[in-house]
């Protein structure tokens, strides 16, 4: 069974390996999971972090 951990259990090069992961989904065309004003992948990643959207398992990053 996977553990999904809250932005809390995650440390600063978890968090950043999630982003990362993130943004690169996002430039590939992936839709935003947030409605938001920038085109910038990685500032869109951030805005899905901080409203939830995005946790992380022990195998993957999953969008809730």
């Amino acid at each position: 069974r996977r553990k999904e951990k809250t932005a809390k259990d995650l440390g600063p090069f978890q968090l950043t390996s999630l982003l990362i992961s993130r943004a690169r989904e996002l430039m590939s065309g992936s839709p935003a999971l947030v409605e938001t004003g920038s085109s910038d992948p990685v500032q869109t990643a951030f805005e899905e972090h901080a409203s939830g959207k995005l946790s992380i398992t022990d195998e993957a990053v999953t969008k809730d």
